[in-house]
């Protein structure tokens, strides 16, 4: 008996070894490629049309102090990534007409989508509440605004609805947006979009949802439902705006879900209802054969204006105690540990593996 039970330890001890080494093989070091995306949050680069000539709007800042105004101070990051993604919540038309009966309604030039090149955003997401905001003639000036300057744009709407698609190096990495409210009643938009990018063989999803309660640090069960919804569809990661601050970060499923990032450069107010902010950075990594191994989430830290007295629509990142504050913002709603902010780095999560290919009787094998 006793040797059995030696050859049992043994082959335990192998067990956990092999196990180790398994999952050794899926970190960002031994990846043989990687891709790095940067996300942010809720970007007005406009203001209400009767702000416009104050010296306290979006509009007036920009026109004092140029286009490269507003992403300056975080160029280290979006500026030496691969893609850099901000949930655009304005619309770039030159015209006050086809105005939606709403509260708010933000607006800016054409030439202020110069922005976005200027700070480093290469695409942005349009399935929000604000795309709408001039009507069709104001989604459809956006467009081509964006389009005419090498902006990517995804998102479903009723008046652009198309996805992303960004390539390097024979890896694609696709994006598909839905506004909440927008999904219970054309969900077969997003199925049809989630389709597109499959026919494209993309190697990686990517789901960006726009909804939940503003103002709340914790997310709620309509966002958990469309999250949900999209991991299901095929998506590795799914990102959150609209609650205009920080909301947690869940894993599940080996997808990674950051709820909300909160507001960036944000035009739509002077003043600042809250302060905190973050960028969630995603580096997405590929074995030798090209194929998605996983990916690792960096929380980087910001507040997005350089004053708390009044909105100067200009974040900038954080450090030491004021960083560690957002990052505990974010663990209070979220189902994993976070790990800690690391100064001059982030708060780097750990490494999550893509899900098992599952082999079929079509394979062959």
């Amino acid at each position: 008996m006793h040797i059995w039970k030696v050859l049992a330890a043994m082959l335990l001890c192998m067990c956990i070894l092999f196990s180790f080494a398994v999952a050794e093989e899926y970190t960002v070091d031994d990846a043989a490629s990687t891709l790095t995306v940067t996300f942010l949050g809720d970007c007005t680069l406009g203001s209400e049309d009767q702000f416009w000539e104050r010296d306290t709007s979006f509009v007036y800042h920009i026109n004092q102090y140029g286009y490269d105004y507003p992403f300056a101070l975080v160029q280290d990051i979006v500026g030496k990534d691969d893609l850099t993604v901000a949930n655009l919540e304005n619309v770039f038309y030159e015209y006050t007409a086809n105005k939606a009966q709403k509260t708010y309604c933000f607006r800016a030039p054409t030439a202020f989508a110069n922005i976005l090149p200027a700070g480093s955003v290469e695409c942005v997401n349009l399935s929000n509440n604000h795309t709408e905001d001039y009507g069709s003639r104001g989604i459809r000036t956006t467009v081509e605004t964006l389009e005419a300057l090498n902006v990517g744009w995804f998102g479903t709407t009723d008046y652009a609805n198309d996805v992303y698609i960004y390539e390097k190096d024979g890896k694609k990495i696709g994006f598909v947006g839905m506004y909440l409210t927008y999904w219970w009643r054309n969900n077969d938009k997003l199925k049809a979009n989630f389709q597109k990018l499959y026919d494209a063989e993309c190697d990686v999803i990517v789901g960006v949802m726009h909804g939940g309660v503003e103002y709340s640090n914790y997310h709620d069960e309509s966002q958990d439902k469309l999250a949900n919804y999209m991991i299901k569809m095929g998506a590795s990661v799914v990102v959150g705006h609209h609650p205009h601050v920080l909301q947690g970060v869940y894993v599940k499923d080996n997808a990674t879900v950051v709820y909300s990032l909160g507001n960036f450069v944000f035009g739509g107010n002077k003043a600042m209802r809250a302060y905190q902010s973050a960028m969630a950075q995603f580096t997405f990594c590929f074995d030798d054969n090209g194929e998605y191994t996983g990916h690792q989430l960096n929380i980087i830290p910001c507040q997005y204006s350089g004053s708390r007295e009044y909105n100067d629509y200009r974040p900038f990142m954080f450090t030491g105690t004021e960083a560690e504050k957002v990052i505990e913002t974010m663990r209070r709603d979220s189902n994993i540990r976070l790990n800690p902010y690391v100064e001059g780095v982030g708060a780097v999560q750990d490494f999550v593996p893509a899900p098992e290919k599952t082999v079929t009787e079509e394979d062959g094998n």
